[in-house]
């Protein structure tokens, strides 16, 4: 089977959680013996390395400034459109994804996010096959929690303003694709109750299980954090954790280390002076990070779809603390192969207590490696995914 891979971000490098689940499905397809095409948008956060992309076969990158300017947020805003999607739109990009298509036999295209769902039109005018979307999250989900979060009165409005725009085209997304792939079930059933004559299954995003075990080696209290900082959940999170947990916790076990990884770091985090605080701003290597920690911590209060770090890092034998948030969309068990921790109270206490038990860390790590292998094998999801795909082209 031919497929074009259509993404609002590059798969290459797999930095995060988008580009790793863009990638890892890529990879699953072409292991299972597929054709994929990657056409992806090349923007000033995502930048794909020219050097590296003539190195993978059948890519096509297309550089579009995606930032946030002032003037066209305000006009969105003066014609009730939603900002978040139209900076993903330019005629220039829709016209080389109608070339590709126009000289290229796919048998089923796949699009990555609702954020390159403006190019929808012109695909359906030059491809009858099925167009499959892949919700990576329910988007305006993340932002009506945002708003919910929001202290300042003004702040609060413009972001319910913004979710508002954003679920009407998102309802409309839901509409157009002949099928929806969902990669939780929580976001397949918000997706059914919003549009029920939607097409819509549950393939959750493929990882690849590290075989290689893990060096052992004494539990050092080495704790850390990684995400884009300039998404508002993670650095909603952050400010919580740093202002309510940390503090407590050196108090309490002095030997403790929070290291901070991610690209734009904001200001106030890098010249923080909480004790026992290491910003490590973007790094080189998400995977050897994560590997260099005894746990990772992931303190969400808003958000959809599911943290593919905390997936990354359950694969890689890493223990994974996180909020009631963070834990949506895994198929996890507090205590057993995840600690989810309510409260601020809470999450001092886990953090204390995986100090004082690493035994039941590492069996809780096992265990967690374990749900990922049963659950996320790019085999099986690649598997359903063709399944999909060959469903909608029968019909």
């Amino acid at each position: 089977m031919r497929i074009l891979q259509v993404c609002h971000k590059s798969p290459f490098p797999p930095s995060e959680g988008g580009p790793m689940a863009m990638k890892a499905i890529r990879d699953g397809l072409l292991d299972a013996g597929h054709h994929v095409h990657t056409f992806t948008l090349s923007t000033p956060k995502f930048t794909v390395n020219d050097a590296m992309a003539t190195q993978i076969s059948h890519f096509t990158h297309s550089f579009l400034d995606t930032s946030v300017y002032i003037w066209p947020a305000f006009r969105d805003l003066c014609l009730n459109r939603s900002h978040h999607i139209s900076r993903f739109y330019n005629s220039k990009i829709a016209s080389q994804l109608q070339q590709l298509l126009q000289k290229s036999a796919f048998d089923a295209v796949l699009i990555e996010s609702i954020f390159m769902m403006p190019y929808f039109g012109m695909i359906r005018k030059n491809f009858s096959g099925p167009v499959i979307l892949r919700a990576h999250n329910v988007e305006h989900l993340i932002w009506e929690r945002v708003s919910a979060n929001e202290g300042n009165i003004l702040k609060k409005n413009y972001l319910r303003i913004l979710a508002k725009q954003l679920k009407r085209f998102e309802i409309n997304c839901f509409l157009q694709a002949d099928a929806i792939a969902a990669i939780s079930s929580i976001d397949a059933d918000s997706i059914k109750q919003l549009t029920p004559e939607a097409d819509v299954a549950t393939i959750p995003f493929a990882i690849e299980i590290k075989n290689a075990q893990r060096s052992p080696k004494a539990f050092e209290g080495r704790f850390g954090h990684i995400g884009s900082m300039d998404w508002a959940p993670n650095s909603e999170g952050i400010d919580w954790f740093l202002n309510h947990v940390w503090p407590e916790v050196v108090h309490k076990c002095p030997e403790a280390e929070f290291h901070m990884a991610g690209r734009n770091m904001p200001s106030r985090f890098v010249s923080n002076k909480v004790l026992n605080v290491f910003v490590e701003g973007e790094v080189e290597s998400a995977e050897d990070f994560i590997s260099s920690l005894d746990a990772l911590i992931v303190p969400l209060f808003s958000g959809s779809g599911v943290r593919i770090k905390i997936a990354e890092a359950l694969s890689l034998g890493v223990p994974v603390i996180t909020t009631p948030v963070g834990s949506e969309g895994l198929l996890v068990k507090n205590g057993e192969d995840i600690i989810i921790s309510n409260d601020a109270p809470q999450m001092i206490s886990d953090i204390c207590r995986a100090i004082a038990d690493p035994a039941k860390m590492r069996s809780i790590a096992e265990a967690g490696k374990n749900t990922i292998r049963q659950h996320h094998s790019p085999e099986i999801i690649t598997k359903n995914l063709i399944a999909l795909i060959e469903r909608k082209m029968k019909s």
